[in-house]
């Protein structure tokens, strides 16, 4: 199965669960999607989703007149919740803090991103194209 597809499947899916306010198992698989699709847009179009993100710290770093944050730095704090919810990273902390309805809604937001950066258009889905329809019309 090629890797495009299982990201799709991961995607539908976390839509889905989205929209049963099942926030942390969507999370977690649209967060899956958003990383593979990140290391294909990165080889096909040299950046992905989270490097958008790099540069807007960057940008608000400019305006207030501090160093910009590394690219290391803006990665663990936009994927925090999701490895989280995957990892054990913080150790024996056994509460995840967070809006995860938010950080659902970003993920699935960024694997998508992520896809139009691979592919140069978004799927031809209608579970992401009623996910769009819905969240953002």
């Amino acid at each position: 199965m090629e890797k495009r597809d299982i990201a799709l499947a991961e995607i539908r899916r976390a839509i889905q669960l989205f929209r049963k306010a099942d926030y942390v198992c969507a999370a977690t698989l649209a967060g899956a999607a958003e990383e593979i699709l990140g290391r294909i847009a990165k080889k096909r179009a040299g950046h992905n989703a989270l490097d958008g993100h790099g540069a807007f710290a960057a940008g608000m770093a400019e305006w207030f007149n501090v160093p910009a944050p590394d690219r290391a730095k803006v990665q663990a704090v936009m994927n925090r919740v999701r490895n989280e919810c995957k990892h054990n990273d913080s150790g024996d902390n056994e509460w995840v803090e967070a809006d995860f309805e938010y950080e659902a809604q970003e993920l699935i937001d960024r694997a998508l991103r992520n896809w139009l950066f691979a592919y140069g258009s978004f799927p031809k889905d209608r579970i992401v194209a009623a996910y769009y329809t819905q969240c953002w019309l």
